[in-house]
């Protein structure tokens, strides 16, 4: 299973959504799995999404059985990430009904769910069991369970269910097992030490690699180290807190590993970073787990059996960075009881297993302990350990607008190879302006 392009499709995206939000441009969709008619007399149901190959088992494997047990049809249209999110978004706001099942990244379920274009849940009956990673479950409800609440919520609003995950992806630590012989490093301090250790320019040797490329990208990987060294986005009500001492401190050290790092990383996406792993060039980066599929082919790694995963390491706490594939049914759906019936059946933990075995990554806690699963895919047991430790975005649907703010920052830092305080501190300046402007108490 691999995700190299798309996933640097979808987190660019991500970075450039302010101008996508207000883009007109025409759409073009790719049909896929099902037909356009129903000849089975039990209805179909139609899958919107952006085009991932994560899907794929899913898309060739998964929905061709649900029509085999259910006799419901199903139909898969994708799109490019932001022509899938302006399309959602519209079907959204018109309640058109051309989609029965939304597929949606983690940091759109604020929006979608908040803005009621996701189905209740728990309305339509369904009613999740304890099998469920927690963590990948919980992005699913609105409001979220936890952490401060954008303005116009009520806060004894009670959290409602409104998205399930898809495929529970997750920031690990890949490593080379030559280089780490005793096992992974334990603390970020070990990597460092690595990388003095162990690095060579002159041979391509590196001890890091990291995404450094302004908005997402960037903020991802600063986000791994930021809650490591005790920071934390925003404190309270949402005070910004991404200029605070350890936050500070944290960036500080990302700048010290950037010593040891490929010459041009600030301008590295995903892309870039899973390349310098897959060419042999790097020790260690914290990369997405769709990148786990491509270390043991030798067609695509110098380094076949060389590269193993880890929870990022510890510094004052070990945290992994969530961005969940998401799905709920579409508030408009023509046929919400055959996505509540597929949601039933896809999530079931039997099926869940199947999905594992098959090459997925999934989102129940037996199909990530399932033997044949994880002699098949051996990251399997450090994902899941990754997912019970994982913190996701900031839930809001204004997060977008803060990203961009703080990877631009994050960015300039990085280009200039210092001015850290300087930096954070103007774009906790901007952000909090921003918020304030937009309702939020702000500190």
């Amino acid at each position: 299973m691999t995700r190299k392009r798309i996933r640097s499709n979808r987190r660019t995206f991500l970075r450039d959504s302010l101008s996508v939000l207000g883009s007109t441009a025409l759409v073009q969709f790719v049909p896929g799995c099902g037909r356009t008619t129903s000849t089975t007399g039990r209805g179909k149901i139609t899958f919107g999404s952006y085009a991932d190959p994560a899907q794929n088992v899913l898309k060739e494997v998964f929905l061709p059985e649900f029509e085999k047990k259910t006799g419901i049809e199903t139909e898969w249209v994708e799109a490019d990430f932001s022509s899938w999110f302006q399309k959602a978004v519209n079907d959204g706001q018109t309640q058109a009904g051309a989609f029965d099942i939304y597929v949606l990244d983690d940091l759109w379920m604020p929006r979608f769910a908040g803005a009621g274009y996701l189905a209740n849940l728990e309305e339509l009956g369904f009613h999740p069991d304890t099998d469920f990673v927690e963590s990948a479950l919980d992005l699913g409800y609105w409001p979220p369970k936890t952490g401060p609440r954008q303005p116009g919520i009520d806060p004894k609003a009670r959290p409602t269910l409104f998205g399930l995950p898809l495929i529970g992806d997750v920031q690990l630590l890949f490593y080379r097992n030559d280089v780490y012989a005793s096992g992974p490093p334990a603390t970020w301090d070990d990597v460092l030490r690595m990388a003095r250790e162990r690095s060579d320019p002159t041979k391509r040797q590196y001890g890091w690699v990291t995404r450094g490329v302004k908005g997402n990208p960037v903020v991802n990987s600063y986000f791994v180290l930021l809650h490591a060294f005790g920071g934390q986005m925003f404190e309270g009500d949402w005070k910004v807190a991404f200029n605070s001492p350890a936050a500070i401190e944290a960036l500080e050290f990302y700048l010290r590993l950037l010593d040891y790092a490929p010459p041009g990383v600030a301008e590295f996406d995903s892309d870039q970073e899973g390349q310098t792993m897959l060419q042999g060039n790097a020790f260690a980066a914290t990369m997405w787990t769709g990148w786990c599929g491509q270390v043991d082919d030798p067609n695509k790694s110098k380094v076949a059996g060389r590269i193993s995963f880890s929870v990022p390491p510890k510094k004052v706490k070990q945290v992994a960075k969530l961005g969940l594939f998401m799905t709920g049914i579409a508030a408009s759906a023509p046929n919400k009881q055959g996505a509540l019936e597929f949601f039933n059946w896809f999530h079931s933990s039997a099926v869940q297993t199947q999905f594992a075995r098959a090459g997925g990554t999934p989102c129940k806690v037996s199909a990530f302990k399932d033997e044949d699963s994880c002699r098949k895919s051996r990251w399997l047991p450090e994902t899941l350990k990754a997912l019970s430790i994982g913190l996701p975005s900031p839930r809001t649907a204004d997060w977008y607008k803060i990203e961009d703010i703080l990877g631009t920052a994050l960015n300039q830092t990085l280009i200039e190879k210092g001015n850290a305080k300087r930096r954070l501190d103007a774009a906790a300046s901007e952000a909090t302006a921003f918020l304030k402007n937009a309702g939020y108490s702000a500190g």
